[in-house]
């Protein structure tokens, strides 16, 4: 089975899982379905890499030479191709920061009351309630500057230095199936 039909069917059995999880509402059925996700991912990423040409990147990385706009839209797909895809397609960034808002407002109103047991418990609840949307508001924040970052480094042409970094990081991508 080729990797892409391999994908076809590690999605297709996916969306059966999820459709399942979501009459069911259980929530090992869930943790199964996280499972199936980090698979597909995984899956997605090996059939990802098998359909670019790395080693001829990597060689001209490491001998500093200029790269054609293709090589180094494959390079940045290669480096934060996760990241500049997880920003195109992420919609619930700005509901996170004002649900966040929302949530800090309530703790801050508890800050001028007195914290009995009725309090703490609602102390509680609140921060659970902004750990559900913190690491959210953090893991795109950090992408977006991942995303940044790699753009400004290679803005300009890369040198001897940085292209050696980067051939090392894309060497090590490629074999370790790090992405």
């Amino acid at each position: 089975m080729s990797q892409g039909d391999q994908v076809e069917k590690t999605l297709k059995e996916a969306l059966d899982l999820a459709n399942r999880c979501f009459e069911a509402e259980k929530s090992d059925g869930y943790g199964v379905l996280i499972g199936q996700i980090e698979e597909l991912e995984g899956q997605a990423r090996a059939a990802f890499q098998s359909r670019i040409d790395s080693r001829s990147l990597v060689q001209k990385l490491r001998k500093a030479q200029p790269l054609t706009p293709e090589e180094l839209n494959t390079l940045q797909l290669l480096v934060v191709g996760d990241a500049k895809y997880y920003l195109k397609y992420e919609t619930d960034f700005d509901h996170w920061k004002s649900e966040l808002k929302r949530v800090v407002a309530e703790i801050s109103k508890l800050q001028a009351t007195d914290l009995d047991v009725e309090g703490l418990m609602h102390l509680r609840a609140l921060c659970r309630e902004a750990n559900r949307f913190l690491p959210d508001i953090s893991f795109y924040l950090e992408q977006k500057e991942r995303s940044q970052k790699f753009e400004e480094a290679t803005r300009g042409s890369i040198d001897q230095y940085s292209g050696k970094f980067l051939a090392d990081i894309v060497q090590e991508m490629m074999s370790s199936d790090k992405m």
